[in-house]
């Protein structure tokens, strides 16, 4: 109907001018817009405040657990790693799904990856099978990490017997 082509300079002319006549036209003619049923969608009360929408990402994010919770502050929840704190900042030791599993002390939220493998990225093997680590800034250069004994008997059968008891205060769910 409206095409452009070159040998009818004239249709295509009084096409166009009919097309960019009838664009203003339609928002007039449509009036306001309505809602499919009365009282579908209420606005927000004044003073409210919407919900944060979570990220949109490709995939799916993976569930998310809490490990740890604890009313202490986190500089006492465990050990200060300084060669592995080094090491995470490069890369070289880190979670693999960063806050996958969580620890959570008096505010601060910190990821959790554990020695024998779970979540922890240790191409350097630098990680002791009995110990639980705790990252804070852990996708960053100014990574923290701190080491606590797993007292899961599972993994390690003497319990907090083969080294230092953790800080006391601990839920582990």
């Amino acid at each position: 109907m409206c095409g452009f082509d070159t040998r009818r300079h004239g249709e295509a002319a009084l096409c166009l001018f009919f097309c960019l006549a009838l664009l203003p036209a339609g928002p007039a003619l449509a009036g306001a817009l309505e809602r499919t049923e009365p009282g579908h969608v209420a606005p927000p009360q004044p003073g409210t405040s919407l919900p944060i929408a979570p990220p949109i990402v490709q995939y799916a994010l993976p569930p998310q657990w809490m490990t740890i919770r604890s009313k202490e502050d986190w500089r006492k929840a465990g050990k200060f790693e300084k060669d592995l704190s080094r090491e995470c900042a490069a890369l070289r030791f880190n979670e693999i799904a960063p806050m996958r599993f969580r620890a959570y002390f008096n505010g601060q939220v910190m990821g959790v990856a554990f020695g024998h493998g779970l979540n922890l990225r240790d191409p350097g093997r630098k990680a002791d099978p009995k110990k639980i680590y705790l990252f804070r800034n852990g996708d960053s250069t100014g990574c923290t990490v701190q080491s606590m004994d797993n007292q899961d008997p599972r993994v390690n059968p003497a319990g907090a017997q083969g080294g230092a008891p953790a800080a006391g205060g601990f839920k582990k769910y």
